[in-house]
Parts: C-alpha cells; structure tokens; sequence
C-alpha cells in the first residue's frame, strides 16, 4: 500500500512542496550514506543541497534534491554553477519526482566527456523501488503521503463531468464506492444487493468508531440519493445490506443501533482511491500527447492545448455517464436508439459554449473533440481504458438505482442464454484484430466476441456474410495492387487495417491466405471463423421465406432508398445486382431471426435471437417499418454491439465472464478509423518502408505505424467528411 500511495505522492508534489521532498530525500539517502552532510542554508548551498563527507575541504560526491519538472535544464543549471563553486566535484546525484528513466542517457555521456563529472539521477522510479527497504524510508514516504495524498483522496473514484452533474456528496460518495464493489465483489452476486451495500458504504464513508451513525440515518442519507422511490420499497433493501454487511465491513452498535465502517474498509477505499488517482493519470498522460499531436498540426498555442485537455477529459467523461445513462433507459424501454448516437453533441456543445477557445482557421472545435473521444475510448491501450471502464461500469449501477431499486429485476428482462447472427460489420473487425503481433493485444471486437463466448452465447454467420467477406478481401487485394492515383474512392477497410499497422500493401495477399485459398474461398473463410472464434454458419433462408411478405417487402424498400442516397451522396460504384444481394443478406438475417423467435415469449430483451451489428442505421428499423406495414412490425432484432458489451457486464449472463474480461470489454463499438486511410497516405507509407529497408521489420512496421498515426491525425479529408459519414462505414465495408 505505501508503495502507490508514495507513488501518487511524488507524482502530485508541487514547486512550493520543495522542502517536503528534501526531508523525503534526505531520509531516503541516509539509510544509505552514514556520511551524507546536509549543506543548505539560508545564505546559499553553492549549488548542492547535501554532500558525502569528505577528509579533504572540497566535496567529490554532490546531492540535489529538486521537484523541477524540467530536469533537464535543472541539471545543467547545477553543472555550470558548480563549475564555479565546487570545481573538483566528480560525481553529482540528482533526487527528483518526476520521471527520467532512459531519457537522461544523453546528458549522462555529455557531462561525463565535457565536465568530466557523473551524474547519478534518482527518479520517481528510485524512491518506489526501495521504499521498503528499511522501516526509515516507509516512515517518510507515509508522512509525506498524508501530507500530500490524503487530503487529495476525498476528491477521488469519480470523473470530472460527473461530479459536476452529481453536486450533492452523497451522491459522489456513492458513485465511488459503487466502482469499488463492482470491482471488488463476487461476479455471481445480485446487482441489488451489490447496489445497495455499496449505498450503505456510502452512508457511512465518514464515520469511525468515536463518529458512529444511527440507522434512521443511513435511511436517510440513502433516501436522499433516491428521492423518487418509495421508502417501502428502499428501506427493506438498507436493512438487509446493513445485516450483511455486519459481518465484516460494517460495525454495529446494537444497543444504540449505531453504525461506522470497519477499518479495514476504509484502508480498501483509501487503496481504490489511490489506484483511480494513479489510473487518472495515465489518462491524462495520454490525453496530454493526444492533443498535443492533434493541436501542433494547427499551429494552436500551449495554453489552448491545455485547455482543450481538460475538456476533453471532462467530455469522456460525460459521455460515460450519458452512456450509461441509455443502456440503463435500453433496458428498461426495449429502445436501442439513444445508443446508437455516436455524435455525442448532447455532451460536446455545452462544453464548447462554455470553453474559452480562440477562433482559428481550420479549427473545429467539436470535431476535434467528437474525434478525440473516438480515438480514447477506442484505444486498445489498457493502462487507461481500464480504468475507464470502471468509471463506465459505475456510472451503469448509477443509472440503474435512478430507474430502479431492484437493478436484478430490470437485468433479469434480458435474455439469459442467446444465439447471434454477426453482421459483416463484426465479422471483418475481429479479422482486423488478429494483426496484433502480441497475443496479448486483442483489439476490441475479439474481447468482445471472446466475452460472449466465455458467457455461452452461440455465434452465428450466414452464407450471404461470407460471400461479402470475401467480397471485401477480393476488393481490398485489387486495391493493394493498384498503383498510386489508380484507385478511386476510400480504402477498404482490411487493407487500411493492414497498412496502418506498418505492413507493406505487397505482402497483404500472403496476409489474406490466412484466411482462404484460391480453391474454396467461402468454405475457407467459414473454416477459419469456426476454429478461431466458434463462429458457425448456418442459413436463415427457410425461417426467412417463412416470414410475413409484407415485411420483406418493406424492408427491400428501406434498404433500397438508403442505397440509392448513398449513390447519390458517394457515386458508390455498386450496381443493381450487387446492391439486391446485399439487401436479400439483409432481410435474411432480420426475417429469419424474427421467425425464429415466434415461438419464444415477446419481451423487448427476453429473446434468445438476435442480429449483431455496429450499423447504427439499423436500430431503428422498427419505427421505419411502421408507416410501410398494415399488420404491426415486429419487435426489431438488432443488437448493437455497444449493447452487447454491457450485457456482458451486467446481464444475466455476467457470473461467466470473469472480472478481468470484464475490466477489458471495450468502450465504445464503432469501427474506428475506417476510412481515414487514403491512397496518398499509403504511398507515403511505402516511401518510408523503402527509406528503412535496412531496419528489422519490426523496426520498420513501428515507424510507419507511428507516422501514420501522426499524419491521420492532421485535418484532412475525415475531418473534411464529417463524423457522420464516417458512420457509414458498415456500408463502406460492402462495397
């Protein structure tokens, strides 16, 4: 434990903390130097804070303790002040918070050729590594953390954005302690009981045995976080908490009939707030030099990079929670709608309006941001995205107890064992996912496909998803062997998938023999889906002929007009022919799933059978079908994928995926970069590979990547397009 909470300590030390770090450090060098001397006076130090004794008048060993977060220029400040000062010195050892690591090699060979002096820097890194190296050293770590992380640690386990919305304390004590039982408890445990002993651990976050609280209080505090449920129907659920949590969490005065939390559960929120300290972080870490790369490119200053990092960590973080918010609203309505809104404007605008954001030319604002979000919260990054998903997952059990006191009962209206039919769109991602070079990378649709296998889900494709995978493969090839300036329209999205992890476009068709031969291509693909992700076909053209004509017939007509507008829009090359076999896939999987589930009992999310897809244009296909049909359209059976993640998390099926899949379920499910690679892109791309050919292949892949990444990250035509036609991209699959 003191290890993180030094860790949090040093991270978050200001300037004016400067002589706090130097007791630390002293302490620290102490246990190790019986000849360390302390030098630093008022009248001057002459360019160190300590010394090593030495028998002769001038010291050769000097210390500096420094919380500078420009080391760099500190150091060399140092040198040259104590060329005039301390002339003989030979070795300077350099104390600071901040990070150095490997960075300071250069420096390093420098001082020691020009000045003849060695430099020993002790980083961050240094103090957490032996802290526990002596009782000394753990004293001044946890006198500093309780100067500097404790008053800061009230303040931690929910989001920006969201302690915003949730003024009141009690509600962001609640919001905290639901992330850390989630994290924390049994995945077999009611979400009811799961909610409500971490409401009454919430009640009680500032009590202690001398602080103790009665019942009627923590009735109370919990009321005051549900106004709108009945107190019948809430106090029956606090009492039971309370009896449980007697056990080992909760101390109980029965005489009184008071209450404080155990010691223990303190120390444990104490840890998860330190760990969501550490984890908020890295995210803003990663923030940092997420903006800085988008915002250089335009020539923004500093100061406006800054701020546009704070919104943007305040944007992730409300549209986690409205997120949340419409699955929990999915659930309780049967309406995917809410989730299928990708723009996030409901989040963004308000941001901007209140944003002090200068107007500049090419800048705009909200689709820097909206495009920021997606890159985030589709990262595969997990030293932020897990702690993402904690915040998500938390602000989830949120939004139930605002619908509901019993969270089971409104979970248990889902399905509790499924079939899925994946649509093109999933399909083509999870063989996107297997360039990863480490088996440890699974990119997003795989952990999610992974999950729901683990959760016994069947999968499904049928013959017509097939035919449009290898459609696909036979278009991205033609496209890779195309030269320069003969391809038209966007690239598609295997080969860009390909390209942007640092591949050659020429190696791309040995790439595709991954996955078919020339022989028996559809029965290849439908092989390899089988036995890497137990995906198995299986036709819906009985069920779907089985099902009503007037249906069909509608749908042939929706399916049809959006084609015809994407024409229209894009120029799209697709004929007749092919577009009415794209649609005849289409209506097989809606119709043959609504057949099969004639036989089950209606229930908006109660049928085993479903449709997947990323094709947010599908959702609601049920209000579209309404002005079409005489007879009453069927309840739609379109999953989204974004659904199905937190299905996963907290449907009936959550005790089979294991807490660490869960903790790893992605985001946000929308293909992410399609369309972003261009032909030009690609070719500066092989200019780079031809520039390195000398380099280890693995060499070369990282620094095309790299560039790639840099260079989409330039205003250029996907953010001429808008975000909204990015959306289209299952249709750019297709073609």
């Amino acid at each position: 434990m003191i290890t993180r909470r030094l860790e949090l300590a040093l991270e978050r030390l200001q300037h004016s903390d400067w002589n706090r770090f130097e007791r630390t450090a002293s302490v620290f060098l102490a246990t190790e130097f019986d000849d360390l001397r302390t030098v630093a006076t008022p009248s001057g130090d002459e360019g160190r804070d300590a010394e090593l004794f030495s028998p002769n008048d001038e010291p050769k060993v000097v210390i500096q303790y420094s919380v500078a977060s420009d080391w760099r220029a500190k150091i060399n400040a140092t040198v040259r002040r104590l060329k005039d000062t301390l002339p003989n010195s030979l070795v300077l050892i350099y104390l600071t918070n901040q990070t150095v690591g490997a960075d300071s090699d250069d420096l390093k060979k420098t001082l020691r050729t020009k000045y003849g002096l060695a430099l020993d820097i002790r980083d961050r890194h240094w103090f957490i590594e032996r802290v526990n190296a002596s009782p000394q050293r753990q004293h001044a770590a946890e006198e500093l953390a309780t100067v500097i992380v404790d008053p800061y640690l009230s303040s931690v386990g929910v989001g920006p954005y969201v302690k915003a919305e949730l003024s009141a304390p009690e509600a962001i004590a609640a919001a905290t302690f639901l992330g850390l039982q989630w994290q924390d408890d049994v995945r077999d445990k009611g979400l009811t009981k799961l909610a409500f002993e971490a409401l009454v651990r919430a009640a009680l976050v500032n009590t202690s045995s001398a602080n103790r609280i009665g019942r009627a209080a923590v009735h109370t505090t919990i009321k005051q976080f549900m106004p709108n449920h009945p107190e019948s129907q809430v106090a029956p659920l606090v009492d039971s908490a309370l009896k449980r949590l007697e056990k080992h969490t909760v101390k109980h005065w029965q005489k009184e009939d008071e209450f404080c939390l155990a010691h223990e559960e303190i120390q444990r929120l104490n840890g998860f707030r330190v760990e969501a300290a550490l984890a908020e972080s890295n995210l803003a870490d990663a923030i940092q030099k997420l903006c800085s790369e988008q915002l250089s490119q335009l020539q923004i200053a500093p100061d406006v990079q800054q701020s546009f990092a704070l919104c943007l960590r305040n944007a992730l973080d409300g549209i986690l929670f409205e997120r949340s918010q419409a699955f929990s609203v999915a659930v309780q309505s049967g309406n995917l709608s809410q989730l299928a809104d990708t723009d996030f404007d409901s989040v963004l605008l308000p941001l901007v309006a209140r944003s002090t954001f200068p107007k500049t030319p090419h800048a705009d604002w909200v689709l820097l941001l909206r495009r920021s979000v997606r890159d985030i919260l589709t990262s595969d990054d997990q030293a932020f995205t897990t702690y993402l998903r904690s915040l998500a997952d938390a602000y989830t059990l949120l939004a139930f107890l605002k619908q509901t006191p019993d969270v089971q009962g409104a979970v248990e209206k889902m399905f509790s064992h499924g079939i899925l039919w994946l649509d093109a769109s999933v399909v083509l991602p999870l063989l996107g996912d297997t360039l990863a070079e480490d088996e440890e990378e699974i990119g997003r649709f795989s952990r999610m496909i992974e999950a729901a296998r683990d959760a016994n889900l069947k999968l499904f494709v049928t013959s017509g998803v097939i035919e449009e995978v290898e459609r696909h493969m036979n278009r991205a090839l033609t496209c890779a062997r195309l030269t320069q300036g003969h391809w038209e329209g966007s690239v598609p999205y295997l080969l860009e998938r390909y390209v942007v992890s640092g591949r050659s476009p020429a190696s791309f068709s040995s790439w595709l023999e991954n996955f078919r031969g020339e022989a028996r291509p559809l029965q290849d693909i439908a092989e390899y889906l089988h036995e890497r992700f137990g995906i198995t076909e299986r036709s819906l053209e009985t069920e779907s002929a089985a099902s009503s004509s007037e249906l069909r017939n509608a749908l042939q007509k929706i399916w049809l007009d959006r084609y015809e507008r994407r024409k229209e829009k894009y120029g799209a090359l697709l004929d007749d022919m092919a577009i009415n076999r794209l649609i005849g896939h289409d209506i097989e999987c809606y119709c043959g799933i609504v057949q099969l589930r004639s036989h089950e009992k209606p229930s908006p999310f109660g049928y085993s059978a479903w449709w997947l897809t990323v094709d947010r244009q599908t959702f609601d296909l049920k209000g579209r079908l309404r002005p079409l049909m005489n007879e009453a359209p069927p309840d739609s059976p379109v999953m989204s994928a974004d659904f199905l993640v937190n299905y996963l998390a907290f449907g009936p099926v959550r005790r089979h995926v294991t807490k660490s899949k869960e903790s790893h379920l992605p985001l946000l499910m929308v293909l992410g970069g399609a369309t972003s690679l261009t032909p030009d892109l690609m070719a500066e791309a092989e200019s780079i590979r031809a520039q390195l050919k000398e380099m280890p292949e693995r060499v070369v892949r990282r620094q095309v990547r790299d560039y790639l990444d840099r260079a989409k990250s330039r205003i250029g035509p996907i953010a001429k397009m808008g975000i909204n036609d990015v959306d289209n991209a299952p249709q750019a699959l297709r073609q």
